[in-house]
């Protein structure tokens, strides 16, 4: 296996656990995958730069929840980052939000830490599909 193929292999295994960190409602988990200094781009919304910033975001959303799946339908690195293809999904007090597509793409620092995290989806079908504001 070249350097290239083990590197985008361990960035891979990254955004697996880091989506598992996301099914646990584990912030710390989620974060302890991240740069001190990492950019969340949740792209309808303003971009958040570091972990006290993506911990305010993030902790009072997956408090709320008493689930979360994120269903991998594509997973695609290149080496210097990885591309998944998504159906996220929440059990939240106003009621289940199922299967919102999300694309995330992930970049990551020389240490392997995610630095970049930037997630799309449409913001119209979040709330049709009974997601709660966000922002």
């Amino acid at each position: 296996m070249s350097v290239d193929q083990r590197l985008s292999e361990n960035h891979r295994q990254t955004v697996a656990s880091f989506c598992e960190a996301w099914e646990r409602l584990d912030v710390e988990g989620i974060l302890s995958l991240m740069s001190e200094d990492a950019v969340y781009h949740n792209v309808p919304l303003a971009p958040l730069t570091g972990h006290n910033e993506i911990r305010g975001f993030l902790t009072p959303f997956l408090s709320a929840a008493s689930a979360c799946k994120f269903e991998i339908l594509t997973i695609v690195t290149d080496g210097e980052r990885v591309v998944t293809e998504r159906l996220d999904s929440f059990s939240l007090p106003s009621g289940d939000l199922d299967e919102l597509p999300v694309l995330g793409i992930f970049e990551f620092d020389s240490d392997g830490k995610i630095k970049q995290w930037r997630e799309y989806f449409d913001l119209k079908t979040w709330v049709d599909k009974g997601g709660p504001a966000l922002g």
